[in-house]
């Protein structure tokens, strides 16, 4: 008698956690969850696995921290150049540069280490500096420099700096309150596992009582295809070291109406230790800036 086979799904990586999920998606449609009237355990599934998918894509699209770091370097740049002009122009023989650079010099005093603040301080700093070098007293101290454009320059870095880092704060914030790959998984793995439940159920009670052949070949065309992405997915585990070849095996089912087998968690929804194994490969680990 046909079984859906128990999944290895607390060693997959993010990435395969999500994939197996919408492939069983893709076969266990709405229309054939309707047809056999296991629609309010799939519409469950659904509504979990659609938070999944907001979190695996937050994972992978989380690519502000290079933005942030790569408009960083830029400003710092500009503004290194800026100091280091003033700087040099204190030893300039042209007395007028001369005078200039010093007048620079002590605008510059508060600000000379800028750079090394953390961002939110490097920001305001680079604004005040970019306001007193713009302003009527200092500006033409700073074109006779010939450093106008660079602080026109250095005024624009700093904006889209801003801008980018604002953005991913809002961004934290969104990633803060909704549910992350982690605490997730393990709630679509029991949803999931009630629907495999169910449609093992149903099967059994057609193959012992119903003997209706329709039904046996819609449920059986469903567990073949749910059981052709486990046995896909224990391939991949076991091709890294992560699962055992013997995972594969078709004595090892979903009982009926009870849940996973203890590999997949149990039908509680049990921990699911493994469930952030792959967070760093998938784009979800990594040490965030700020």
């Amino acid at each position: 008698m046909k079984e859906i086979l128990k999944a290895n799904l607390n060693n997959a990586r993010n990435a395969e956690h999500y994939q197996f999920h919408s492939d069983v998606l893709s076969i266990v449609t709405e229309e054939v969850a309707a047809a056999q009237k296991i629609e309010s355990l799939r519409s469950e599934y659904v509504v979990l696995f659609e938070k999944e998918n907001a979190a695996f894509i937050q994972n992978r699209a989380y690519e502000s921290t290079k933005d942030v770091e790569a408009k960083d370097r830029e400003r710092d740049d500009l503004f290194l150049y800026i100091k280091q002009t003033v700087d040099s122009n204190l030893y300039c023989p042209v007395a007028n540069k001369k005078a200039a650079a010093e007048k620079l010099s002590f605008v510059m005093k508060p600000y000379r280490s800028a750079n090394t603040k953390a961002f939110a301080e490097n920001t305001a700093q680079v604004t005040n500096l970019v306001q007193d070098f713009q302003s009527e007293a200092y500006a033409g101290y700073v074109e006779l420099l010939g450093l106008t454009e660079a602080v026109a320059q250095l005024q624009v870095a700093n904006n889209e700096f801003n801008a980018i880092y604002m953005g991913r704060s809002g961004e934290k914030l969104v990633r803060a309150s909704n549910e992350n790959m982690k605490s997730i998984r393990p709630k679509v793995d029991t949803a999931y596992r009630s629907l495999a439940s169910a449609i093992n159920a149903l099967y059994q009670v057609n193959s012992l009582i119903t003997r209706s052949a329709t039904t046996e070949a819609e449920l059986g065309g469903l567990i073949d295809g749910v059981n052709a992405l486990i046995v896909q997915l224990h391939q991949t585990l076991s091709l890294r070291g992560a699962g055992n070849t013997s995972d594969v095996n078709t004595d090892d089912t979903v009982s009926p109406g009870g849940g996973g087998a203890p590999s997949d968690g149990g039908s509680g929804g049990s921990t699911d230790s493994g469930s952030d194994t792959g967070g760093s490969d998938d784009g979800g680990g990594g040490t965030e800036m700020e």
